[in-house]
């Protein structure tokens, strides 16, 4: 278990050393974050959107 733990810790630590180096120099505002740089097509808004109420969906059905 205390393998599990100390795993899970390094590859954490790994992925936001990673995510700080990608993004230490960039500027970023509210059009970058919400928008994602107004990058993202039509069909992967509205996937992700179909898919989150799914998710919840079940969620609330499990509760229930």
């Amino acid at each position: 278990m205390v393998y599990t733990i100390v795993t899970c810790f390094i590859f954490m630590a790994f992925v936001a050393f990673y995510s700080y180096m990608k993004t230490r120099n960039t500027v970023s505002d509210s059009a970058g974050y919400f928008l994602a740089g107004r990058g993202l097509t039509g069909g992967f808004i509205a996937g992700s959107l179909v898919l989150t109420n799914l998710s919840a969906e079940q969620l609330i059905g499990l509760n229930g």
